[in-house]
């Protein structure tokens, strides 16, 4: 719906994150890749298109990775997660909250969308970076808001708008129903 321009944007509360569920392994309560199978319908469908992902999930999105490379997927896979490393193709890029700030990888991110000229864009939303929750990084519910603005504001630059933002992680009932609800007040301005 969002690819045919039927919806500006979309959040998906999936239930869990499905990042984590690859070729023949899951874990992490990730049964099925959302995002790996939307973007195989999208094909299915479509053809061939240009998809980037970004993931800003506390954990890294392994089984996403894997299933991109396997099925051979046109797509930017970018994670902020605990380690720095770029594919040799500069398709695969991990940025570890350690070394840079989070609004810097945000920034990171934007750069290399903008280079890569997607024709869709996926958010893997994780509120588990939140402080207190299992994930902490530190960051607060303003944080989230900044980054579905700057996350919004690209998809409008270099894709339409077509932004699908999918929940991730998260475990704390009151730190879900704020940060989502901020994501989504952003989609819908």
């Amino acid at each position: 719906m969002v690819y045919c321009e039927e919806l500006k944007n979309a959040f998906c509360y999936i239930g869990a994150g499905g990042h984590h569920a690859g070729r023949d392994y899951f874990w992490g309560y990730c049964c099925f890749n959302d995002v790996v199978l939307a973007i195989q319908n999208l094909y299915d469908k479509f053809g061939e298109l240009r998809v980037a992902i970004i993931d800003t999930d506390a954990h890294h999105g392994d089984g996403t990775r894997e299933l991109i490379e396997l099925n051979d997927f046109k797509a930017l896979h970018f994670c902020i997660c605990d380690r720095d490393y770029v594919s040799e193709d500069g398709l695969k890029i991990d940025v570890s909250y350690f070394t840079h700030s989070y609004r810097d990888a945000v920034e990171m991110f934007c750069d290399q969308a903008k280079n890569f000229n997607p024709d869709i864009l996926f958010w893997y939303f994780g509120h588990d970076t939140h402080v207190g929750d299992y994930g902490d990084i530190g960051l607060k519910v303003r944080d989230y808001r900044e980054i579905a603005v700057k996350i919004k504001q690209l998809a409008e630059e270099i894709c339409n708008g077509k932004l699908v933002v999918v929940l991730g992680g998260g475990s704390i009932p009151e730190i879900a129903r704020s940060s989502t609800l901020t994501v989504i007040r952003v989609l819908l301005e």
